[in-house]
């Protein structure tokens, strides 16, 4: 099999890898190959491939509504948040946002986070190649039914309460506010529950990281 593009210089100049090294590829949806890489050429490499190994999508999906903070802050945050095993990502205007995307911007910034994305699941081998969403708006990113928890400075449940209740879940939504937080309006429009992460303050980009690991260890996706 030959690879080039963007693929092959990921294994030449970023993995480093040299003819008789052993690699492991993915499609993106659930299969994985052992290979071995057998040639180099310029700009393209040629591997060997073995039997392919199906992965299952891991139970429950985790997926991030995060509001958009300053600057380019969010392309570190999907990097993170793929590293860490979520599986969907949706970035969003809240009303203390401080940054608005308009059609344009925010067709350019979701390429842009879909390719952050893609390099942070190659580096951290997934399987499933998570999906970075256009910049929508806060009310309308949590469908009806949907199960799920959003992070609030002003809740006093912790954490590990509200997802003792969510046991059972195909699907998980957590909710992330915009460095000045979510209004009270906003945390009842998603129809979730809230939680807080504790007395520590953390940015809003630590807290969305902090969060998604107790919840994927909580329900042994770490295991």
């Amino acid at each position: 099999m030959t690879i080039g593009g963007e693929d092959a210089r990921h294994l030449l100049t970023v993995l480093r890898s040299r003819p008789g090294d052993p690699i492991s590829l993915s499609d993106g949806a659930g299969t994985r190959w052992q290979a071995r890489l057998a040639e180099t050429g310029r700009g393209e490499v040629v591997v060997d491939l073995v039997e392919p190994t199906v992965v299952p999508r891991p139970v429950p999906r985790v997926e991030v509504v995060h509001a958009l903070p300053k600057r380019r802050k969010l392309d570190e945050v999907v990097q993170r948040l793929v590293e860490v095993g979520v599986d969907r990502i949706v970035p969003v205007h809240s009303e203390r946002s401080q940054v608005r995307l308009d059609a344009a911007r925010a067709a350019k910034a979701a390429a842009r986070w879909n390719a952050v994305a893609e390099a942070a699941a190659k580096q951290s081998r997934r399987a499933w190649l998570p999906v970075v969403e256009s910049a929508g708006e806060w009310t309308a990113a949590f469908p009806a039914g949907v199960a799920g928890v959003v992070l609030w400075e002003e809740s006093d449940v912790a954490l590990r309460t509200v997802l003792d209740s969510l046991a059972g879940a195909n699907t998980l939504v957590l909710g992330v506010g915009p460095e000045g937080g979510l209004t009270a309006a906003e945390v009842q429009a998603t129809g979730l529950a809230h939680a807080t992460l504790g007395e520590i303050v953390l940015r809003t980009e630590t807290a969305a990281l902090v969060a998604v690991s107790a919840l994927r260890y909580h329900f042994g996706l770490m295991a």
